[in-house]
């Protein structure tokens, strides 16, 4: 059995607390109470979270199946749908339940919204990430040729033409996007163009092959994570300074809403992603080093991250409604509890959910 590698473990929970910190933030903007402190911490300098779970994913897929040995497809496929698929479809179903009660229409529960909702994760506003890592999962025979193909034509141009390629995806995408008469008068289409992000994997291909190249050079990584310190912490400044400085002259010199500037330098925009190339290689560094605080709490979160990733928007949604309700909104509660407590109550409950799993397997 292949080892597990304790820093990309490790680094699921700290993508864990970026998660939570965009969610909580997003929830404080949309409500006008959210200081611009608090919007540049979650929703800019947070948004490395997402794009590197796709990281941890390529790095696992191409440790686990090494283009050298054999591969099943069937077999691989019957895993991991089990293993992402299977909670992703009760998930889903039981948000879309959660919000049929919450809000007393049954409508929600049409079938033909529970498939839209099923094929682009649109039950809770988190969990397209499942849908988008079930597509790398189905088409992992094509990652495979391309790595083959990465590898003989060389890993350092072939990688430098992903990203050039991905960020040309997304700014086209984002900045120039259009289609034809013919798609909007298409309603299956339309809404596969419009919700082009909830499904299309190609949008964070670079990430997920760069996982890859690093499962299969870990040594290579670990030595540039060991021995050039300086150069990675200085890059890592560098980056998160620059999305900082972007978003304070947009915000403060040209009053731009939060939403365009979290919008304009989002984890797929050029910073976002050179900042989640920074912050992979950053934190990576400190998990190998071993000198951060909370080792084993951070640990046993990562161990429950899947979980509290699932569960951790029910919570965000009732302690809103309790503050609202008991403290006179937002504006009275300091977020940074109101995050501590979506990220203990929902650790707390995964932690709950393992025994009782751990008690039904006995």
């Amino acid at each position: 059995m292949k080892q597990r590698n304790l820093v990309f473990d490790n680094l699921r929970g700290i993508c864990m607390l970026g998660v939570i910190a965009i969610h909580v933030g997003s929830m404080a903007i949309s409500a006008g109470t959210a200081t611009p402190f608090a919007a540049l911490i979650t929703n800019i300098l947070s948004r490395y979270s997402v794009p590197a779970f796709f990281f941890i994913s390529g790095y696992g897929l191409f440790y686990s199946k090494p283009l050298e040995e054999d591969f099943s497809y069937g077999q691989f496929l019957k895993k991991r749908l089990h293993s992402i698929g299977k909670p992703y479809l009760i998930a889903s179903l039981l948000y879309l339940i959660y919000y049929t009660i919450l809000n007393r229409e049954l409508s929600v529960l049409d079938p033909s919204n529970i498939l839209f909702s099923l094929f682009f994760g649109t039950s809770q506003y988190h969990i397209y990430f499942l849908v988008i890592l079930i597509w790398f999962y189905l088409l992992f025979p094509l990652w495979r040729r391309l790595m083959q193909a990465m590898e003989k034509a060389g890993l350092k141009l072939s990688l430098a033409v992903l990203f050039v390629l991905q960020v040309l995806l997304y700014e086209g995408s984002f900045h120039f996007w259009s289609y034809p008469g013919w798609i909007a008068q298409n309603w299956l289409l339309t809404n596969l163009m419009n919700f082009r992000l909830n499904y299309f994997p190609f949008f964070y291909l670079f990430i997920f092959m760069l996982g890859g190249v690093i499962a299969r050079h870990y040594q290579d990584f670990k030595a540039l994570i060991t021995g050039k310190k300086a150069l990675l912490t200085a890059f890592f400044a560098l980056s998160a300074g620059f999305n900082t400085w972007m978003f304070c002259r947009w915000t403060f010199r040209y009053g731009m809403p939060y939403e365009d500037t979290i919008n304009a330098l989002q984890q797929l925009s050029l910073p976002g992603l050179v900042y989640t190339i920074a912050s992979v290689l950053f934190f990576s560094m400190i998990l190998q080093s071993g000198s951060h605080p909370l080792k084993g709490a951070l640990r046993r979160m990562s161990d429950r991250s899947f979980v509290i990733y699932l569960i951790h928007p029910v919570f965000i949604d009732q302690l809103e409604y309790a503050v609202t309700k008991w403290c006179g909104g937002l504006s009275h509660f300091p977020l940074e509890l109101f995050y501590l407590l979506v990220l203990g109550i929902s650790w707390g409950v995964a932690e709950l959910w393992n025994k009782r799993k751990k008690a039904w397997n006995q």
